[in-house]
């Protein structure tokens, strides 16, 4: 997993010189957070402190105290909220806290880093898109031993995990049988691990207890088909941030064995940020709400268009049918005809049609102009154009119509 490294360098190099680094010399803190202060003393007297004192860490970007934190009174301090961007960022601004406090000996030291987030897709891509990588991860242990660790003591050694208390972790059993009934149709993950290493501070050996916690939430996400997209299973994980306890070699045990209390929230802050992030949520939602219509409204266009140019399609073809068939009509006709044509001159028949009656007569074929009688008895037959039966056969009674020939 040495990607992953390469992945959370940049904030972790960060980390470590706020952590190893910020702490040689006094100087004001500009966001409002208490300066370093504090003299060198030997090192068995720094984790033997017996009062705390209360400091704050301010928010800059909103310029209000965002928690109260307890030191050991007289060590130095310096604290922040941070607000890195890009794939990792914590997932909320809580998880930015981020402060140390230092013994007298300037090696003892109580620190907190910014929690990070990272996700993953069944299918080999983040749900972020191209610019971010997916990371594979879901236990404290790992993220620690292949992220924090790695970019923060990349000289460590001695590493070993550090079994959780026992009421640690009873409390941490309850807390994952809480979250995953929440859950509903995903999964959800809670870890925590804490773990145990050496290295050199300034040429001096010390040791650390490093620790974190890790949720995540995995769901699965429906195939769609229009949009070319299977399955896939989905994951977003975070740290709520990494906790750093560090003492002289030798010295770590007692450190551990001495307790600060958790950092406070002030609630004005919180609140203040909580509406924001609903105001965010609002904005966010509003635009995804505008998009997903725009989606359906293109799709909606498409199909419409899909079947409109489908019915245009089966409108040619029956037209394209319809002609044919006339075609094939009126070429079958043409051929009864000729047949039918090539029979009478066979026979030497004519067919003639009755104009006032409509009806087909055959004569025959050797006369040209055909009368027939008022009643619709007698064809007189003749080839003569200008010949005119009409009061000259039967005046009296019969008049005579000229027959009209069909080709």
């Amino acid at each position: 997993m040495s990607h992953l490294s390469t992945i959370l360098r940049p904030a972790s190099a960060f980390l470590i010189l706020m952590v190893a680094g910020c702490f040689s010399q006094p100087k004001d803190n500009a966001a409002g957070t208490s300066a370093l202060t504090g003299a060198a003393a030997s090192p068995s007297t720094s984790a033997n402190w017996t009062a705390t004192q209360k400091v704050t860490v301010t928010d800059n970007a909103v310029r209000m105290t965002a928690f109260t934190v307890s030191i050991p009174s007289g060590w130095k301090y310096a604290g922040m909220i941070l607000r890195p961007g890009g794939c990792h960022a914590p997932s909320v601004p809580a998880y930015g806290l981020s402060f140390s406090t230092v013994g007298p000996d300037n090696v003892t030291a109580y620190s907190v880093l910014p929690g990070v987030t990272w996700d993953w897709e069944s299918d080999g891509k983040s749900p972020q898109g191209p610019r971010c990588q997916p990371v594979s991860i879901t236990t404290a242990a790992a993220f620690l031993l292949n992220i924090a660790i790695p970019n923060l003591r990349p000289d460590a050694k001695n590493i070993s995990i550090v079994p959780l208390p026992a009421q640690m972790q009873s409390a941490l059993q309850a807390q994952q049988r809480a979250v995953q009934a929440q859950a509903g149709g995903g999964h959800n993950i809670l870890d925590a691990a804490r773990v145990r290493l050496e290295y050199q501070l300034n040429g001096q050996a010390v040791e650390e207890l490093i620790g974190a916690v890790v949720a995540c939430q995995e769901m699965n996400m429906p195939a769609y088909p229009l949009l070319n997209r299977p399955a896939i299973t989905r994951r977003f994980c975070h740290s709520n941030g990494t906790s750093i306890r560090r003492a002289p070699k030798g010295g770590l045990d007692a450190l551990i064995a001495k307790d600060l209390p958790a950092p406070q929230i002030d609630p004005a802050w919180d609140a203040r940020i909580q509406q924001q992030m609903r105001a965010n949520f609002a904005s966010w939602q509003k635009a995804n709400d505008a998009q997903f219509a725009a989606i359906q409204q293109h799709y909606k266009e498409v199909t419409a268009g899909m079947i409109q140019r489908g019915k245009e399609a089966q409108a040619q073809l029956q037209n394209q049918t319809d002609n044919a068939m006339a075609q094939d009509r009126a070429t079958q006709g043409a051929i009864d005809h000729a047949a039918q044509q090539q029979v009478l001159d066979s026979l030497n028949r004519q067919v003639f049609l009755d104009p006032n009656t409509g009806q087909k007569i055959e004569t025959s074929n050797q006369f040209t102009h055909n009368w027939i009688n008022s009643s619709g008895t007698t064809v007189a037959l003749g080839n003569d154009p200008t010949a005119d039966p009409n009061g000259s056969i039967d005046p009296v009674r019969e008049s005579w119509t000229e027959l009209i020939p069909i080709n």
